[in-house]
């Protein structure tokens, strides 16, 4: 059985922002899965970042602040992260897959994780990772 389970930025975003129509289905998984192993790209934290600043204010801090709290395995994005990074957007943008999906790709493969939470539809078209989709 998989340590590591990685959340994409979507998953943490409806569980911080209580207003979101996913915010129950992905709370309740989401939790679940805390204890077991968590990880997620400097993308992600971003991304997260940027949507509960933009969308809550000095609340969307705090709230992040509490995520980055959170025991996680946090991978970097470095040089050999980006090439990787690149490598999947060639070989799958046709796919939907897009530049920070590429990113969540790499990370996966850096860890030797396979199990992806996610509300992300273009990631199902992939047949070599498992999608964890708490709101379908």
């Amino acid at each position: 059985m998989e340590r590591l389970i990685f959340v994409d930025s979507n998953i943490w975003c409806y569980y911080f922002d209580r207003s979101a129509q996913e915010h129950e289905a992905v709370s309740e998984r989401l939790e679940g899965v805390l204890e077991g192993g968590v990880a997620i790209n400097t993308v992600v934290a971003m991304e997260v970042a940027h949507y509960l600043i933009k969308s809550l204010g000095s609340k969307g801090k705090r709230k992040m602040d509490i995520f980055l709290s959170y025991p996680m395995e946090i991978i970097d994005f470095d040089q050999n992260l980006a090439r990787k990074s690149v490598e999947y957007l060639a070989k799958y943008s046709q796919t939907g897959i897009g530049g920070r999906d590429a990113t969540i790709l790499a990370s996966m493969e850096e860890l030797g994780t396979r199990k992806l939470m996610t509300h992300d539809r273009a990631f199902k078209r992939l047949d070599f990772i498992e999608v964890v989709d708490p709101v379908s």
